[in-house]
Parts: structure tokens; C-alpha cells; sequence
């Protein structure tokens, strides 16, 4: 199946063959991630997997997996963008990650069952499935492909977030915010200009910063002619630049 994106908003197009759906969440959107997590899924394991789906829509703004709670589900994201954060003290978070559509959200410890350590809610509107991780489990006792599939995907959100902690503690504020623009014209939107589905509280957020500091950055950078700003809608002149900015921190 082959997917294609508004170039506005980076959001991923319901196929034809999907709006017919039910639940408007069928197989073949599992069987079409880009990932392929699921791709060594027989016929009959894929139908015991998503036969007590939960299809879920949350509006703009709603949690959708709370800091501290069970391990309970794991979450295929249909449509939408949502951020995954630490929720701190004195109500400071700390956005480590943007999940688009397509995306898997995996919490807490799989066979451990333990709780989260991270907040998820949406940033958009957002339509996701939630499968009850038992099955999860069953299948990756049945089915070794699958097992190394999901644990792959497992561990490569886990070093993603591990290694952006390290940035974070490891550069100035202007590589982070370097950091940030790049990720999101590059892994999150990809476009250039891109509209930013994030207030600039959020942006401070995922650059670990208040939002003073990443106001002053980014006029910074404009005034170099680093980037174009208008609203919500930033371009990236000279990515060249930026990228150097966040080499060297």
C-alpha cells in the first residue's frame, strides 16, 4: 500500500480502503507500517491481535498514556501527532519525542508489565489503536520474528531518547535548538517551510530551556539568516549552518 502525506501538515492521507473500515483502523494499516513490526505475523496471529483492538480518538491536547501508570497496552498510531514527555517538578516537562502517524508507542517494561516513565498526549487530533498487551506478549513467546522485530523497534525508541538526554546535557542552548529545527523539518514534518504544530513552550520543552531562552535563540538565527520565521511557519536557510551550530553544541 503506499501512503501519501498532506504537505502541509506532514499528516499521513486515509487511503480509500481504509475510510470503508469499521473502526476506520484495519489490518492493512498494521501490515502497511513502515517498520515492518509486524510484518513475520501469520494470517491467524495478525486477526488474534487485532480482534479486541480498542479504536481510540483523542482531540488536540488529551493525555493518552499518563507518567506512572500500568503498562497495560501498547499503541499503533493511526492519524496525528502526539508528544511523549517527562513530566518533572513544579510542572517543568521535557519532550523527548514527536510520534507521527504510522508510529508504535512502547512503554514500560514488556514481560515485567512495569509502570510508564513517560506522558504521551496529543498534539493534534489523533486516531490510534490500542492492543492489550497480552497478546503482545503471547505472540512474541510464539513467534521469534516478531519478538526480534518488536524488541528492535523497542530498544531503537529507548537509544533515541537516551541519546537526546545526552544532547541535552551535553550542549549549549543554541546547538539544542539546532537540534530541534532539524528534527522536526527532517524525522517529524518533512518539509521546508513547515507549519509547527508546537507552541514555542513546547519548543523550549524539547530543548530543555524556558521559553525566553529559545524566543531570544531563534531571533538570533533569523538575524543570521539561519531561518525565516512567520507565526508558526519557520524555514531553514542555511541547514548547513545549523547543522554546525548543533555539532558543536
Amino acid at each position: 500500500m503506499k501512503w501519501t502525506f498532506d504537505s502541509d501538515s506532514g499528516v499521513r492521507i486515509i487511503p480509500a480502503e481504509c475510510k470503508d473500515c469499521n473502526e476506520n483502523c484495519c489490518k492493512s494499516c498494521i501490515e502497511s507500517n513502515a517498520l515492518n513490526v509486524f510484518k513475520s505475523l501469520t494470517k491467524e496471529e495478525l486477526d488474534a491481535l487485532v480482534g479486541n483492538k480498542q479504536h481510540i480518538k483523542f482531540r488536540a491536547g488529551e493525555t493518552i498514556l499518563k507518567q506512572n501508570t500500568d503498562s497495560s497496552h501498547f499503541i499503533c498510531v493511526r492519524k496525528g501527532l502526539a508528544k511523549l514527555y517527562i513530566e518533572g517538578s513544579r510542572d517543568k516537562n521535557l519532550i523527548l519525542k514527536i510520534i507521527r502517524d504510522s508510529d508504535i508507542i512502547i512503554s514500560g517494561g514488556i514481560l515485567s508489565k512495569s509502570t510508564r516513565p513517560f506522558t504521551v498526549s496529543a498534539i493534534t487530533d489523533l486516531d490510534c489503536c490500542f492492543i492489550n498487551i497480552d497478546k503482545v506478549t503471547n505472540l512474541l513467546l510464539a513467534n521469534p520474528g516478531f519478538a526480534a522485530a518488536f524488541f528492535g523497534k523497542y530498544h531503537q525508541q529507548y537509544n533515541q531518547i537516551f541519546g537526546i538526554l545526552v544532547n541535552l546535557t551535553q550542549k549549549y542552548m543554541p546547538g539544542r535548538v539546532a537540534d530541534t529545527l532539524i528534527y522536526l523539518k527532517n524525522q517529524v514534518l518533512f518539509s521546508n517551510p513547515f507549519i509547527v504544530p508546537l507552541s514555542r513552550q513546547e519548543l523550549a520543552e524539547m530543548s530543555a530551556m524556558t521559553k525566553e531562552s529559545l524566543v531570544r535563540i531563534l531571533t538570533e538565527f533569523k538575524h543570521s539568516n539561519i531561518i525565516r520565521t512567520e507565526g508558526r511557519k519557520i524555514e531553514i536557510l542555511d541547514e548547513q549552518a545549523l547543522t554546525e551550530i548543533s555539532k558543536n553544541g
